[in-house]
């Protein structure tokens, strides 16, 4: 086999195992030459051209030195060189010998020496042992190929990962400082801007702010005048630990009311210095404000303290208090006497003490239903005056303590038994033919003198401020603001849906069934406030309470108490129904009409009422 390289030949001839080599060129002398021959027969990759580095460093400055520096280290490099070629031709020597071995094999199928069966074996399992070694060459190629080029590709993927992710962290870290650089860039400008403006509209937020201060220094100042004068009463009052005014000045008017009631019930005859169309004025808003006029004019009345509710409790008793009065009305044959307290009696010890005898005070003897006295001391006819009292005709001949007990007339009777069975009952006298042409009646009772502002006023204890103020105050469309009138306004309207439905006072709390004291009961209920049963009651409940009002203050949801008849329930009221506003109001009225809306009507009103604060 001839192998050829660049310059001169060299004859390599395989004789067996025997290789022999034509002799070497005869070699230059330089060390130079001597380099580059040997690379040349080793195979080098390092080409080094004589020519070009032998004029390259004749031209240069100094070019003898560097011509031997070069040849130096070419020198030092050989021994290296020297061993990869030696490596490299032992590794083809060994498989060309390993592929000739394998052709000879083919070709005989034995080796020398064999007989023909060993042969034939030595054949068989040669084939089979080339075709074992083919396969596996065949996967060891594959294999080497696919580690080749799966080594490739993993390098080529892993250098292509590598890059792409060198890449999009490069442009992330860009984007990350161009953004960097944009926040910064957008900051100083609007720093700057900010500046600018601030600089700009300074003057202009030191005027506003100015403003506000002196606003709010304004509102703190009106707050202040509101509070320490009596138009605190109108807003929200400031938590001081102490009871609202109102709550305190519904205790008091709660224990006089009571006291009222027990006079009636002894059978007093009460009557109010003010009343309107006969029903009493209430003056709970003149008391209020005559207190927060005398009390609340520079200081904060509405608290609530041992002082606060002295002071109150003083101009409580200056418009609202009980006087025992008389007087005398000249009333003409026939004409009513009015409703009189009545009560019965006979001459047993029982009913006349140490006077059982039978003689009246006038000398006469008593006798039944002819005989009747009056009080010893404050008679309310004249003694002779003869009266009309359930129909029969009474001489006035006696006379007793009746005034002590609330009583006017007492009527004679023979026996114990039948003073029982009348009892005591309050009727309406009339003056009987007989008398003269007049007769001085005398009446005596309990008067209820319920004080307006005006008649405060009237006493002269007022200066000339506090009268205006107090004039003021109560003409002020303030107090119409002030009773919002929410709950009642859901009434009327629930009372307005419910016109139409029938009257029964036996299914009177079953659906579509009402009368009068029940309409007004459940729907009250349905609001959330909760009163007695009956009308009587109810008036009752709203009068001790300090819920009555008058005519003028109506709103819608309020309350008309009526007195129809004589039933002996509480101011003998026997009928309500509620205002809904413009005028009318819905009652239930009878069978006959069921639920109905009506105007409002004046006559028989005992009062008219909020149940609620």
């Amino acid at each position: 086999m001839v192998l050829h390289t660049k310059k001169k030949p060299k004859l390599h001839r395989r004789d067996g195992e025997k290789t022999e080599k034509s002799p070497k060129a005869k070699k230059k002398d330089t060390l130079f030459e001597k380099a580059k021959n040997r690379y040349k027969e080793s195979a080098a990759g390092i080409k080094i051209k004589s020519g070009h580095i032998r004029m390259a460093a004749e031209q240069a400055e100094g070019g003898e030195e560097i011509r031997e520096s070069v040849e130096v280290m070419a020198a030092l490099s050989y021994p290296l060189a020297e061993t990869f070629s030696k490596g490299a031709v032992h590794y083809r020597k060994r498989q060309q010998e390993k592929r000739a071995k394998r052709k000879q094999k083919h070709r005989t199928g034995k080796e020398p020496g064999m007989n023909q069966a060993d042969s034939m074996e030595r054949r068989r399992a040669a084939g089979i042992k080339d075709k074992r070694e083919k396969k596996a060459d065949k996967k060891e190629k594959k294999k080497e190929a696919d580690r080749g080029n799966g080594g490739a590709s993993s390098a080529v993927k892993s250098r292509m990962i590598e890059s792409f992710m060198q890449n999009f962290r490069q442009e992330q870290e860009e984007k990350k400082s161009m953004a960097q650089v944009l926040k910064e860039a957008v900051k100083e400008q609007a720093t700057f801007l900010a500046k600018r403006i601030l600089a700009a509209a300074a003057p202009a937020f030191l005027a506003l702010f100015g403003v506000i201060g002196i606003v709010a220094v304004i509102v703190v100042a009106i707050l202040t005048v509101i509070y320490n004068s009596p138009l605190a009463v109108f807003f929200p009052l400031p938590d001081t630990g102490y009871e609202n005014p109102r709550t305190v000045l519904t205790e008091y008017y709660k224990e006089f009311n009571e006291q009222v009631i027990a006079l009636e019930d002894g059978g007093s005859a009460v009557t109010w210095q003010n009343t309107e169309n006969g029903t009493p004025v209430s003056n709970y808003n003149d008391t209020l404000m005559v207190f927060m006029v005398l009390y609340a004019n520079g200081q904060a009345g509405y608290v609530m303290d041992d002082t606060g509710k002295k002071n109150l409790k003083k101009v409580f008793d200056e418009m609202n208090y009980l006087d025992t009065a008389s007087s005398a009305v000249e009333k003409q044959v026939g004409d009513s006497i009015g409703k009189v307290m009545v009560t019965a009696y006979c001459p047993c010890s029982q009913c006349c003490g140490p006077y059982a005898n039978g003689i009246t005070a006038s000398g006469k003897t008593a006798k039944p239903k002819h005989t009747i006295a009056v009080d010893a001391y404050n008679p309310i006819v004249p003694m002779g005056t003869k009266v009309v009292i359930e129909g029969v005709i009474y001489t006035v001949e006696d006379t007793g303590n009746l005034n002590h007990y609330g009583n006017d007339f007492d009527i004679f009777y023979a026996s114990h038994a039948e003073t029982s069975q009348w009892g005591r009952r309050k009727v309406e006298a009339f003056l009987a033919e007989g008398n003269s042409n007049t007769v001085e009646i005398h009446t005596s009772g309990t008067v209820v003198h319920n004080l307006t502002y005006e008649d405060y006023i009237a006493k002269g204890k007022l200066t000339a401020e506090e009268e205006k103020l107090l004039r003021e105050m109560m003409s002020s469309d303030l107090w119409e603001q002030y009773y919002s009138g929410a709950a009642g306004q859901a009434v009327a309207e629930l009372a307005m849906t419910k016109v139409g439905c029938r009257y029964d006072q036996s299914r009177r709390m079953e659906e579509g069934y009402y009368d009068c004291s029940s309409l007004v009961y459940r729907l009250y209920k349905e609001v959330g406030t909760l009163l007695p049963l009956t009308a009587a009651e109810q008036g009752k409940y709203c009068y001790q309470n300090a819920m009555v009002i008058n005519k003028k203050e109506l709103k819608p949801g309020d309350l008309i108490f009526y007195s129809y008849e004589e039933n002996g329930e509480f101011r003998n009221i026997s009928h309500v129904a509620i205002y809904v506003g413009d005028g009318k109001m819905v009652h239930a009225a009878n069978k006959r009409r069921g639920v109905v809306i009506d105007g409002l009507r004046t006559g028989s009103v005992v009062f008219y009422a909020r149940p609620y604060n």
